[in-house]
């Protein structure tokens, strides 16, 4: 798996006290944009909105992420949040999985329960010779690419391009990082995600618990 920032909202931090302000200011936001404010003024009042969970100033901060290398089991599980979650995957319609396109077998994500076990990575690595004989024997019958990936197990690999504004991003990070019982591969990716995202902007970081 391999995440990268693409682009993202400059200076999350003026844009969402900005917006913050304008709610309670007599002044347009044209005006408290001009305003030199520290740092520490406006953390401490976007650490008061977000602790109240007045949420909706921070919608106006986006972060978009290419993601190389992750399953389609993963892509399933991202795709359920919909809200204020923008995304652009690789189409399994037009990409090509055969063996003579990737040089072997189609790319895969292998769970460590798998890849830990030498009995069951026999039978996986089986499976997945079959499957590409098979996807590959459906081309040659004449079977389009978008039919013939009918075969193609929940572990093939897709890439895929993402936005997310920060008040979505919050959502998604709680629900498959901080609440327990998500799956591992969504979650590393998460923390890729969050990891990128307090770099560029670090105030950040005390509101994404690992």
């Amino acid at each position: 798996m391999e995440v990268k920032l693409i682009s993202k909202t400059p200076n999350f931090m003026k844009t969402c006290w900005v917006a913050a302000r304008t709610c309670y200011s007599a002044d347009s936001p044209i005006e408290l944009i001009q305003e030199n404010k520290s740092e520490e003024e406006m953390i401490r009042l976007l650490d008061r909105i977000l602790k109240s969970k007045h949420l909706s100033v921070v919608e106006h901060c986006a972060m978009t992420f290419a993601v190389k290398n992750v399953s389609r089991t993963l892509l399933a599980q991202y795709s359920r949040h919909r809200i204020g979650v923008s995304l652009s995957v690789q189409s399994q319609r037009y990409v090509s999985e055969s063996s003579e396109k990737n040089g072997g077998i189609f790319d895969v994500v292998v769970p460590e329960t798998i890849s830990s076990n030498k009995e069951a990575q026999v039978e996986f690595n089986t499976f997945l010779k079959n499957t590409q004989k098979t996807y590959d024997r459906l081309l040659a019958c004449g079977v389009t690419k978008q039919d013939a990936r009918f075969v193609l197990p929940g572990g093939a690999c897709t890439n895929f391009v993402t936005t997310l504004n920060l008040r979505s991003f919050m959502d998604v990070y709680q629900k498959r990082v901080v609440t327990p019982g998500a799956q591992w591969e969504v979650k590393e990716m998460l923390l890729k995600m969050r990891d990128l995202i307090v770099t560029e902007e670090p105030w950040l970081d005390v509101y994404f618990l690992k």
